[in-house]
């Protein structure tokens, strides 16, 4: 199997236009496209973006923008963070990723559904909303991890 390869030369696509990866320069990329566009990207935030894949191979994993989170403001980080704890402990139980000990009952995946988690956290946390805003946020966190919890996406 032929892996991808983010090389300079290589073909990409991202944010809807296909690139070709003209310079890599420390943590940025500077990308064109056959029409003379170009673009400098950090490298942490191009990989994370969900419509990068390199053409000609398998669209690697997602890379957490490791370094961009510290650059925000602090109540921004803060709230993403937040947020992580509530999916997390609707997905597994736990609000961190140690899951030591016993979940909270309303929590616990043993003996409740997903549906029913879900509706615990919106009822326990109300100013969020209902169900439908913690489905929400936990596919942001499937696809896009911390970043993709509340403003810290739109802030890029």
């Amino acid at each position: 199997m032929t892996q991808a390869v983010v090389e300079v030369g290589a073909r990409l696509r991202y944010d809807g236009r296909v690139w070709r990866l003209a310079v890599l320069e420390g943590a940025r990329a500077t990308l064109v496209t056959d029409e003379g566009a170009s673009a400098v990207v950090l490298l942490p935030y191009l990989f994370a973006h969900p419509s990068f894949e390199v053409e000609g191979g398998p669209v690697p994993g997602r890379v957490p923008p490791f370094g961009l989170l510290e650059a925000l403001p602090v109540e921004v980080r803060e709230r993403a963070l937040a947020w992580q704890r509530h999916v997390r402990e609707v997905e597994t139980g736990f609000p961190d990723s140690v899951g030591q000990g016993v979940p909270r009952e309303q929590f616990d995946p043993a003996t409740r559904s997903l549906a029913q988690r879900e509706r615990a956290k919106a009822e326990e946390l109300t100013a969020a909303g209902c169900a439908a805003t913690v489905r929400r946020m936990r596919a942001r966190y499937r696809s896009e991890g911390l970043w993709g919890l509340g403003p810290v996406r739109r802030i890029m």
